[in-house]
């Protein structure tokens, strides 16, 4: 069957908002496919929960954030996917073609059950009372893979910032993952880098480290160049890395180095660097690459964004 005629099956994942498919006129010329002329394309300006979900969707397209409106962000990521996915002119506008292509994207280039399987958190206590160096207390360990869904409104540090929010979100930001699919899409256009693995995904408390970015915000992905497996303390991992961060994540996802702007992709620096003592710092990545979207707005951290499987993150497909 022509992708132009199959029925686009984009819905909001259950226990979300439900989209509103078909209640605007452009809405249902948008789902049915109908032919237009453009008048009921969903364009810049409009406004609804089917417009928050392509944002979510497209979000590794030139990035993007969970709003409900159609922004020049929106324009600029509906261009872009036309441009390099659907292969069509770029219109800025959505209608059905648009729809049933990003469906086509999400199934191609979906998160599989060994990536769902390496994001899930590692930490090795689960079920036993310990202590971790965040919360200092001794406590039972109730992850569930994600978390335990606390912390909400508490803080590491100061300032009082989502980088020392001690919360643990009930899965992983769906923006991010589908900026993975957007990933692992870029990647198949060339063949000299490979994703190799999740390398960190999920961290809860107990994993003890003294970040929270891992507690649903960030992570970490390990590749190979030619083949070759980029891993290790290595100066010569750095010249790769830095490629594959310039090339595909800053080029394509519309991500930043470092956390300087608001509402974006963000990339921890690349370096090996040691302390005094001699030992590796790991507030540099030397053998994997970090994205987080822990500059995002707070708005855009409600529990609603975040999932823990494949239904989660892609509703009825």
């Amino acid at each position: 069957t022509a992708l132009r005629d199959k029925p686009h099956t984009i819905e909001i994942p259950e226990g979300k908002s439900p989209a509103i498919v078909g209640k605007t006129k452009s809405e249902k010329a948008s789902t049915t496919g109908t032919s237009c002329g453009e008048r009921y394309c969903l364009k810049k300006g409009d406004k609804s929960e089917l417009i928050r979900e392509i944002n979510i969707r497209l979000a590794g397209f030139g990035g993007n954030v969970p709003t409900d409106e159609f922004t020049d962000r929106t324009e600029k990521m509906i261009k872009q996917f036309q441009r390099d996915y659907m292969k069509v002119p770029e219109t800025g506008k959505v209608c059905g073609n648009v729809l049933r292509a990003i469906d086509d994207f999400s199934i191609k280039f979906d998160i599989g059950t060994t990536f769902w399987n390496q994001l899930k958190c590692s930490c090795k206590t689960k079920g036993q009372e310990t202590t971790s160096k965040l919360r200092k207390i001794k406590e039972k360990n109730k992850c569930n893979g994600f978390g335990d869904h606390t912390g909400k409104g508490t803080y590491k540090d100061t300032p009082h910032v989502e980088a020392n929010h001690n919360y643990e979100y009930p899965g992983i930001h769906r923006s991010l993952l589908f900026g993975i699919k957007a990933l692992k899409f870029y990647f198949s256009k060339q063949t000299t880098y490979t994703i190799d693995l999740i390398s960190s995904g999920y961290r809860c408390r107990f994993k003890n480290y003294n970040t929270t970015n891992h507690q649903g915000k960030a992570i970490d992905i390990q590749f190979s160049k030619d083949s070759d497996p980029i891993r290790y303390e290595k100066k010569g991992n750095l010249p790769k890395l830095r490629d594959i961060r310039d090339e595909f994540y800053i080029k394509y996802l519309g991500a930043q180095k470092n956390w300087p702007d608001d509402d974006k992709f963000s990339i921890e620096p690349i370096d090996l660097l040691y302390d005094k003592k001699g030992n590796v710092r790991y507030d540099h990545t030397f053998s994997w690459i970090h994205i987080d979207v822990r500059e995002f707005k707070a708005i855009y951290f409600e529990d609603k964004y975040f999932c823990k499987d494949f239904n989660g993150l892609n509703g009825k497909i």
